[in-house]
Parts: structure tokens; sequence; C-alpha cells
């Protein structure tokens, strides 16, 4: 790594010891151009799913359908789901509307509203009628499906990761 370094092709601050450091950000950019494999301390995290559902059958279906391709975290309570979103980087909150009786207007909203989270995209399914399909939209749900079919659910959750 000194060579690279000193050749300037990675870049690299030194210490007040006289070392070198190398970001993160650098490093794995510098494996992917030169066609080095990615060491999985510089990789980036993978993507993470929080789906907030009381039925443990679309929690199997999307564990099936999401493998390999996010980490999934499934919540039976709607508010620790937020909380999970809120916690650390998401790249999807799926919401069953099905279960628990919550107000799933103001939780897309304040999950897009949040300024730690404006990348996280918002699922909405088993939704009741027309009317809260409009309402979720507006307030920026990303997809808004009226039910959960497995056929349909797994591949609109996928586009989404």
């Amino acid at each position: 790594m000194h060579l690279w370094i000193v050749q300037g092709r990675l870049p690299a601050i030194r210490s007040p010891g006289n070392h070198f450091r190398v970001r993160i950000a650098d490093a794995r950019a510098f494996c992917e151009r030169e066609g080095m494999p990615v060491p999985p301390f510089v990789a980036p995290p993978p993507d993470r799913v929080v789906v907030m559902t009381a039925s443990a059958a679309v929690r199997r279906a999307l564990a099936r359908g999401l493998k390999g391709v996010a980490a999934i975290e499934a919540f039976s309570n709607p508010f620790e789901a937020v909380v999970a979103v809120a916690s650390a980087p998401t790249t999807l909150l799926a919401l069953d509307l099905e279960g628990p009786s919550f107000d799933a207007v103001a939780a897309v909203r304040a999950v897009k509203r949040t300024s730690a989270r404006p990348k996280t995209r918002v699922a909405a399914f088993n939704v009741e009628t027309q009317a809260l399909a409009a309402a979720l939209e507006k307030a920026g749900a990303d997809r808004v499906l009226l039910s959960a079919e497995e056929a349909d659910l797994v591949p609109a959750l996928r586009a989404l990761v």
C-alpha cells in the first residue's frame, strides 16, 4: 500500500506520527478501480429492509423473496419499526396496514421528513381504501399496494431495494 500511496494511486493523509491513513471510501474505490476484491471491513453495508407486519406468513415470504438482496428486520409493533429506521441506515421500510391500528400517513411523513434518513424508501401494502392510498402517496410513500399477494409484493419491494 505504501507504494500505491507514494505513487499517488491511493489517496492518504499523514498522521502526526508520520503514518499514512486511508479513508474507507478511498480504499473501496481503489479496490474497485484496480479490480481487486473489496475486503469485508471496507465493503459498503448491505441494504437493510425494515418490515412492520403482524403476519408470520408475510415475514416468511419477504425473507424468502429478499434473501441475498437485503438484510431484513421484522417488527409487529409499528413504533418499533419506525424507531429501527431512525436508529440505523435503512434502504426500505415496508408497512403492512392490516395489522395493528396506527397512523400510517404520519409514520411515512416522519420517515420522509427526517433529515438523517431522506433516502429511505417507504412501501405500504394491504391498504384498505383508495383514499388512504392517495394520502400515503401524498405523504411520500414510494409504493402503495392494495394487497399483500406474494406474487405482487416481493417484486415490488425488490424493485425498491
